[in-house]
């Protein structure tokens, strides 16, 4: 970076008010260590407006500076919003999924019940026969149709348990995957924002030092570092291969995590 002179503010460069802004975001979140962090960082930017004061450009610059980074926070706090609104509502559609894993488990026991009494159901109304009765079965006959009919009820059941077993796996896995979605979307909207708060804070510092602060590198590349620790890391080939229906939740930690090393073991890899 080019050497600071009195044509730069030397209180609150623009990619530092950027991380700032982000560090500020901690205020919404519901771990003590974000919150923690938020707070310091709106004490060290208050501490910043009262040296500003100091001197007349500076505290032209900071005061509008500031003015735009607390109207960003707003609009990264609408967003947070909308991320926690979809997160929400993900789980509701996830959860009336499970509601028919659920419904299929209790007709599975169901069915299981009613294949194994079918010999002893009475037809024919109050003091009608059974079943058995009425085919003319009884003794080893009758032994051998419930014991047959009992293991039949229990297959099917046992069956309908193992498809919802990994249905609901594979439910759990797909709720994973959107909801990351979910929150890759929302840390693209956060990098448009504050990449905007950038240019804003840009020509406000053209405004009052007559130049922009010199950056090394193109701001996007700044704010993606910035970013770069929140975003997810699914494989290269995640997005394909859930369209395809080949991920599996055994498969699942390699595709979520995205660590080249493991998912070149990935049976699908070499297939690409």
């Amino acid at each position: 970076m080019s050497q600071i002179n009195a044509n730069m503010s030397t209180l609150l460069p623009p990619v530092t008010a950027i991380r700032m802004v982000w560090a500020l975001t901690g205020k919404f979140s519901d771990n003590e260590e974000s919150k923690i962090t938020a707070t310091l960082t709106e004490a060290i930017l208050k501490s910043i407006q009262e040296r500003a004061d100091k001197d007349e450009r500076e505290r032209e610059y900071v005061s509008s500076a500031v003015a735009a980074m607390y109207a960003t926070l707003r609009t990264l706090d609408i967003i947070h919003k909308g991320r926690e609104l979809n997160f929400k509502e993900n789980e509701k559609l996830r959860e009336a999924y499970l509601d028919s894993v659920r419904e299929n488990l209790e007709f599975g026991k169901k069915f299981d019940h009613f294949i194994r009494s079918l010999p002893a159901i009475t037809i024919g109304g109050a003091g009608g026969v059974t079943l058995a009765e009425a085919f003319g079965i009884s003794g080893v006959m009758l032994w051998a149709l419930t014991l047959a009919l009992g293991a039949a009820g229990y297959i099917v059941n046992l069956g309908i348990v193992r498809s919802m077993r990994k249905r609901k796996q594979m439910l759990y896995v797909i709720q994973d995957y959107e909801r990351s979605l979910y929150y890759d979307q929302y840390v693209t909207r956060v990098s448009v924002t504050l990449s905007s708060l950038y240019l804003d804070l840009d020509r406000i510092h053209k405004t009052v030092f007559g130049e922009s602060y010199p950056v090394d590198r193109e701001i996007k590349s700044i704010i993606e570092d910035i970013l770069k620790g929140v975003r997810p890391t699914f494989c290269r080939y995640v997005h394909k291969h859930m369209r395809e229906k080949k991920i599996k939740p055994e498969l699942w930690t390699i595709c979520e995590t995205g660590k080249e090393e493991a998912t070149k073991k990935c049976p699908y890899w070499e297939k690409i």
